[in-house]
Formats: structure tokens, sequence, C-alpha cells
């Protein structure tokens, strides 16, 4: 990549921060459901097992439409997909207002996951397209902290609304007034797109224009991405990943006010402790991993470490059934929901440099196919683990099980952390 101008350079990071936006509504907009969960136990009388499907209900939808996002991504570029797609999840997210009973809530949370499924895609095409290999650690973490700061700021603004206002206006408020975002979006990609010069070179490039070669590479095919033993690492480590987070933001406020006896308050401020360091963390480790491999550390050692590391801290949560206290268990949930974020930035980091060109988005919609399978599982089967007792203690126990599965997921099946290789 040629040196950019100063312009050029604010240009592409200020669109970084566009993402980060739309990652905080669409965690709103996830998250909101699990907080008017507690009111909508009482109005319409939910049995854990009811709210188990509800929240499984947006992963059913995400994950399947989560690769094919991805391909359309790849085949019709990042602004004009991201652009009807988040259009369309903002009228899906308003709709919730209007819901009446059970099946509704499920059927709009289908839906809702299908709108959402190009965020990642499209997010993470767009850091592969535009920022190098020493830049994409912060790129991503500070994207994907907005999938930890959506929780959080949205964990406070719920309970504020439902307090005051009702869950009703909850939802036709965060879904209508973030459309706003689709224009400053579609005039900077635009602007960007007219500017190849800030388009980010991969190695075959370079070795095309080297030889003064116009033979295109080869497109590469969806089956030869799968097949890949790389590729069904990040699926497998990511599935673990998924599991895990979709459990927190799902089922951690009706822990909060059910097992420990917040109030809807308090319950959102401590839901938004808990995401605001796993945020904050994101970043920095995306930050710190960069300068480390800025100063010569291979991407493998650097990248891997912080996972091992991250997972080992989501691990903790099993220490939740054997500790006393309310001051022992918000410890105990800040680490592992926290140090999580040594692992968060660094496995999409991999992800990107993994993927030859014109695969991110393909590949990025199969890592997150991996955690919304996840993500759908694990919510639906806490529902029934919980029951009518109210005891999430084999709910923590499995989670942090499933940590060390994802670690050996990143040491032992992906491994060197290089581009994929295909026959050309």
């Amino acid at each position: 990549m040629p040196k950019l101008s100063a312009s050029d350079n604010n240009l592409r990071w200020a669109t970084v921060g566009l993402l980060f936006i739309a990652m905080v509504n669409a965690y709103i907009d996830r998250g909101n459901i699990s907080m008017a969960a507690p009111v909508l136990t009482e109005e319409l009388l939910l049995s854990n097992e009811k709210k188990g499907w509800i929240f499984s209900a947006f992963t059913l939808g995400y994950a399947l439409m989560m690769i094919p996002a991805g391909r359309l991504v790849d085949l019709y570029g990042v602004k004009r997909i991201y652009t009807i797609f988040y259009l369309l999840w903002g009228i899906c997210s308003a709709t919730f207002g209007l819901a009446q009973v059970f099946w509704h809530f499920v059927a709009l949370r289908v839906v809702l996951g299908f709108c959402e499924a190009a965020s990642g895609p499209a997010s993470f095409a767009f850091i592969a397209d535009y920022f190098t290999e020493k830049e994409r650690g912060l790129a991503s973490g500070i994207f994907l902290a907005g999938t930890k700061i959506g929780p959080a700021i949205g964990a406070v603004i719920a309970a504020f609304l439902i307090e005051n206002f009702g869950w009703r206006m909850l939802f036709v408020l965060s879904g209508l007034v973030p459309l706003i975002w689709i224009l400053p979006w579609w005039s900077w990609v635009s602007k960007i797109e007219k500017r190849p010069h800030m388009k980010v070179k991969d190695k075959k490039d370079a070795e095309i224009e080297s030889q003064n070669n116009s033979v295109p590479p080869k497109k590469v095919g969806f089956l030869d991405i799968i097949k890949k033993r790389k590729t069904i690492g990040i699926f497998l480590g990511y599935f673990c990943y998924g599991s895990v987070w979709y459990l927190y933001i799902n089922w951690l406020p009706s822990y909060l006010y059910d097992s420990l006896g917040l109030s809807i308050k308090d319950t959102g401020w401590w839901a938004a402790y808990a995401y605001g360091g796993l945020a904050v963390v994101t970043i920095l480790a995306g930050f710190a991993a960069d300068k480390l491999i800025a100063a010569g550390g291979t991407e493998t050692k650097v990248r891997i470490r912080f996972i091992v590391a991250g997972f080992l801290c989501g691990a903790a949560i099993m220490l939740i059934p054997y500790v006393e206290g309310q001051t022992a268990i918000f410890t105990v949930l800040l680490i592992a929901i926290s140090g999580m974020g040594l692992a968060t930035a660094n496995t999409w980091a991999i992800m990107q440099t993994i993927a030859p060109k014109g695969t991110v988005g393909t590949l990025s919609g199969i890592q997150n196919f991996g955690a919304t399978s996840g993500g759908f599982l694990a919510p639906l089967l806490a529902g029934y683990a919980v029951g009518d007792s109210n005891n999430y203690n084999t709910v923590f126990i499995v989670a942090g099980a499933l940590m060390l599965i994802g670690i050996l997921s990143y040491v032992a099946v992906i491994g060197k952390v290089e581009e994929l290789e295909f026959e050309t």
C-alpha cells in the first residue's frame, strides 16, 4: 500500500468508527429482548424454556443467513449489501414494539437474525481491503468493541426506557432512530471506492504485477474453502466462543434479576460493567498485538497467545458455583466476560490473514456461522437446564468447558497463521 495522505487515512479510520457504531446498534437490538425478558415473563407468563426459544431464535436466522450474506458481500460489494441489510434490520427491530404473543417474538427474532447477518462479513471485508496486517488488530478491535459496548450501553438505556416508557417504546426507538447511520456510511464508502490507491494489495497481487501478468487468479470456490483444516479450526474455535458469548448476552440479565435478586435498574448497570470491560479489553488487546507484531513478533505466536489467554479467562466462569456472596460472584463474572476480550480482535485478525483475496466475506461468514450455531444451541439448552429451579450452575460449568475446547481448536487445528493455499 502506498503512503496515504492524511485525509485518506482519516477517512478509512472514520469509516471503522461507523462500523463500530453499527455494531453498537446491532447489539443493542439483540440485547433488548434480554433486558425486557423479566417484564415479558410476567406479562406473557413465559417459562425459562420459552425464553430460551426466544433468545435462540435470533441466532437461527443469523446462522442460516451468515454464509449467504458473506457470499453476497464478496459478489456485490460492501457498500450496497450492508446498506440494504442495515435498513431491513432497523425496520424489523422497531416491529418488536407491535408483538403480542410468544410466537411473534420468535418469528421476529429469526427475521432480525437474517437482517443482521451481513454486518460481520461486510465489516471484515472492508477492514481486509483497506488495512494492512499490522493494522488489522486495532481496526478489528475498534469494530468488535461495538459488539461489547452495544450490550453495555443497551442494558442501561433499556432499563431506563422500560421503567419510564414501557418495553414497546424501547424497541421502536432503538430500531428507527439509528437508521440515520446510512447517510454517512454511503457517502464515505463512495469516496473511498473512488480512491483505488487506498486498497491493500495482497501478496498474490504483488506477484502478478511484478511479472506483468494480466491473467487474474483463479476464483476460489466455497467447497475449496470449507475443506481446509484451518477453516475447520476457525469454525470450531468460534463455535465455542459464540456459545459462551450468546449465553451472556441472552441470559446474564435474567441471572442477575432472578438468581441474585437485582432490580431492573441494577441489572442494567451490572451487565454494563461486564460488557464495557470486555469492550475495553478488546480494543487494548488488538492494539497490543499489532504493536508486538510490528516489533518483530510472528502473527502465529502473538495472536494465538492472546487467544489462549482470553479463553482461559473465559473458563473462569466454572468457578461461579463454588463461590459465595455477590462481590465474589461479580468478580468472577467480570474476569470471565472481560477477559474474553483478549481473544476477540485477534480471532478476527487471524481470519483476515488466512483468507485469500476475495474470500474474506465468505470466510468471515463461516467463522460467524460457527459462533451463531453455538449461539443458537447454547441459550436454548440453557433454558431447559435452568428450568423452574433458576439454578445456573450447569450452564456455567459447560460454558467454561467450551472455552477450554476452543483453545485446542486454535492451537492444534489452525496452527500456523498463514494464507490458505489453493491450486491455480
